[in-house]
């Protein structure tokens, strides 16, 4: 099957530096996810391989055939844009059809191609409806399907939910990842939201400054992820400065002892990850534990089927995410005992405070 190799690309704007040596292969049939914050250059790669910017130096390789510099027109790549880029004026249908009367695909082979998009993004009935009487999540399924609609080698989608309002965004969410296994079809896409990449894509693809901070499964980066910039980003953590001690544990900033699953070599700055689900709330009366660490309630978030506490300890504020059944009565003031387990403690690289220029 079909994947796509990113040799060594590297991108410049002016003096600022968007993409700095990026290796990174796709494989086929998966989705694949760009995660990372505003200027991290996700787009800037994704742009690059739909032939829409041309890197300064580096290569693309798609099925061994070096597509570095053959145009976007040839490549044979779907693309969905943040804005969609339907044309209002049009009908769904035309909309649909439209990459096809570009490529002269013959009427018959039109009509028979866009019915059976229809069917598939579940929309028969909306056919001659002009795009603009469409709702956002309909627009959203239309500009799939028209990317689609000549069979492209690989789909990219450039922050294609950003638009749409949560319940919508995670409905879309399960459509598009349900269309891509379908199809079995590559997918590229860009995102900005964590939660997005990690419950829609079979491989994250973390990058910070221009440069990839971590490749693997969602469950994997989450769990054990490369660095303090990785853990901090993906998903909600505790990501705490300490200092080497004794016997590898380490000390965090109130002078705690932790002990802590691994080693990480010494003489580098680490911190030290625990994630809130992870971290248990005891009262006074249960007996002693490691890592256990004392401090006051500070603040409660009910989110509906849990409770996320910030707990205020010497030196460390930590947040936990607990149910009223696993811990009746938290209030605000109490004063409790933070657990953190062993096996739940990961040290990771700082980030570090120089990057390249």
């Amino acid at each position: 099957m079909s994947h796509l190799t990113i040799n060594r690309i590297t991108k410049h704007f002016g003096t600022a530096k968007a993409l700095d040596r990026i290796n990174l292969t796709i494989p086929a049939g998966k989705l694949v996810s760009f995660l990372g914050p505003s200027g991290c250059g996700k787009t800037t790669l994704l742009r690059i391989i739909a032939g829409l910017d041309t890197p300064d130096s580096g290569t693309l390789t798609f099925d061994d055939t070096d597509i570095t510099h053959i145009p976007a027109s040839r490549r044979n790549f779907g693309m969905v844009f943040q804005s969609l880029a339907l044309f209002p004026h049009m009908t769904v249908a035309a909309n649909i059809a439209y990459p096809l009367r570009l490529r002269k695909v013959d009427r018959t082979r039109q009509a028979n191609r866009v019915k059976e998009l229809l069917e598939l993004i579940q929309l028969p009935h909306m056919a001659e409806r002009p795009v603009a009487q469409l709702s956002g999540g309909q627009r959203q399924r239309v500009a799939i399907a028209r990317a689609i609609a000549s069979e492209p080698r690989l789909l990219l989608l450039d922050e294609p939910l950003s638009a749409l309002d949560a319940k919508l965004r995670e409905a879309m969410q399960v459509e598009i990842r349900q269309l891509q296994q379908r199809l079995g079809i590559s997918m590229i896409m860009v995102t900005h939201d964590q939660r997005e990449a990690m419950t829609m894509a079979d491989e994250i693809v973390v990058m910070e400054r221009g440069r990839i901070a971590q490749v693997g499964r969602p469950l994997d980066i989450y769990r054990d992820p490369a660095n303090e910039f990785v853990a901090d980003f993906i998903g909600l953590g505790n990501v705490l400065p300490v200092e080497h001690g004794e016997d590898g544990a380490v000390m965090l900033a109130g002078g705690q002892r932790i002990v802590v699953d691994g080693v990480r070599e010494r003489g580098k700055p680490v911190r030290l990850l625990i994630r809130p689900e992870d971290v248990c709330i005891r009262d006074f009366a249960s007996t002693s534990g490691p890592n256990r660490i004392e401090g006051k309630v500070a603040f409660i978030r009910d989110v509906g089927a849990s409770l996320e506490a910030t707990i205020d300890c010497a030196g460390v504020t930590l947040t936990a995410t607990t149910t009223s059944r696993e811990t009746p009565g938290l209030a605000i003031g109490q004063t409790v005992f933070a657990e953190l387990p062993v096996a739940s403690c990961k040290l990771v690289a700082a980030r570090e405070e120089a990057h390249h220029a």
